[in-house]
């Protein structure tokens, strides 16, 4: 018996459409970021309800652009989620901040909006919140911006995996005062890398122009995207929406089986929500030793499986066997938190201790 074909993670999907756009950029003699990046922006920024949008060499980068752009540096903390890519929190970190995680909600594997007020209040140094849309389905931001409104605090959305998804008919990642896509191979919108960034502030628009490109008087860089990215970034982004309807047919297909299954559930948008299924979340109600069984099982017939994100209090970039020689940003003279010589590994997260398991 032969070995089944396997049924990738990602696959970009390249057209003729795709390839002319690329030998297009070649013919013109300008590849370094130009008229095509400048064509997505403003084709996402329509998309975004007309909100600016800035287009970045990388998801991570936008993220940490994000973050000084907003103020964030050391002495200040930023409530997260500990369920997500180790990106999300590398660039808390990055900036000299230090991530607060917040438990997920059983729920959708988001932020658990019920515990922000009550961490809020142990914790006065948090200067922004960072949620993840986490694998395409929504997190109760509104909820979210509500509290980070009455504290004061900006919103950064994490909406990697989510272009399109929306929650009561408004787009995540438009939100908050910023939103962050990413444009990585597996994304829904594909330029192999890069990410953008859209706000709501005129002002902050033109801040992240000038930090991408070295036109800042303070610290700036040079994170601008390709002409070869930008002209992928308007092809993925005119086949966003057939594809994440075919995204959600093949996820409903794929599970429609395991509907009221006493050990299996499966996770899907609520009423109000459009998710558009960067993968698909599968709760098992069995053993870790069963878990491994089945995943191999399915592995062996050609489906990707895999283990939800390793819980990132546990990763060790916050649990180092030695300082690095950067430092930490709960050693900062700065900062007065309350996280100073407490493990981040020992943190009782529950929730997300449980999906990993």
């Amino acid at each position: 018996m032969s070995a089944p074909d396997f049924l990738p993670f990602t696959k970009p999907a390249i057209d003729d459409a795709t390839i002319q756009g690329v030998v297009e950029v070649l013919r013109s003699g300008w590849i370094t970021s130009g008229p095509q990046v400048k064509a997505f922006e403003a084709r996402l920024s329509a998309h975004c309800g007309g909100r600016p949008v800035r287009a970045f060499n990388s998801g991570t980068c936008t993220m940490e652009i994000a973050l000084r752009v907003a103020g964030i540096g050391p002495g200040h903390e930023v409530i997260t989620t500990p369920l997500s890519w180790v990106a999300t929190s590398n660039v808390i970190l990055a900036v000299g901040a230090r991530p607060v995680f917040v438990d997920v909600e059983p729920a959708s594997f988001n932020l658990d909006t019920a515990q922000l007020e009550a961490v809020l209040a142990r914790h006065p140094s948090v200067k922004a919140i960072l949620p993840v849309h986490i694998l395409g389905y929504p997190a109760r931001i509104p909820e979210i911006c509500e509290v980070a409104k009455a504290h004061g605090i900006p919103v950064i959305e994490d909406a990697s995996h989510a272009p399109g998804a929306s929650v009561n008919g408004k787009m995540v990642g438009t939100f908050g005062v910023m939103g962050v896509f990413s444009l990585q191979q597996r994304k829904t919108i594909s330029t192999g890398d890069g990410g953008v960034i859209c706000t709501d502030d005129d002002m902050l628009a033109d801040k992240l122009w000038r930090l991408r490109s070295f036109g800042d008087k303070e610290l700036s860089y040079n994170y601008r995207m390709t002409e070869f990215a930008g002209v992928l970034g308007q092809i993925g982004l005119r086949k966003l929406g057939p594809h994440n309807e075919e995204r959600a047919w093949a996820a409903h297909y794929l599970t429609k089986g395991f509907d009221g299954h006493p050990k299996i559930r499966i996770r899907r948008p609520r009423e109000h929500e459009v998710g558009v299924y960067y993968a698909v979340a599968i709760e098992l109600d069995i053993t870790d030793e069963e878990s491994t069984t089945i995943m191999a099982y399915l592995e062996q017939r050609g489906y990707p499986m895999r283990k939800a994100f390793p819980p990132l209090n546990r990763h060790p970039h916050f649990n180092p066997d030695t300082t690095p020689a950067r430092g930490l940003p709960w050693e900062h003279p700065s900062y007065t938190g309350t996280m100073r010589g407490i493990s981040y590994k020992d943190l009782h997260l529950p929730e997300i201790g449980r999906a990993h398991v």
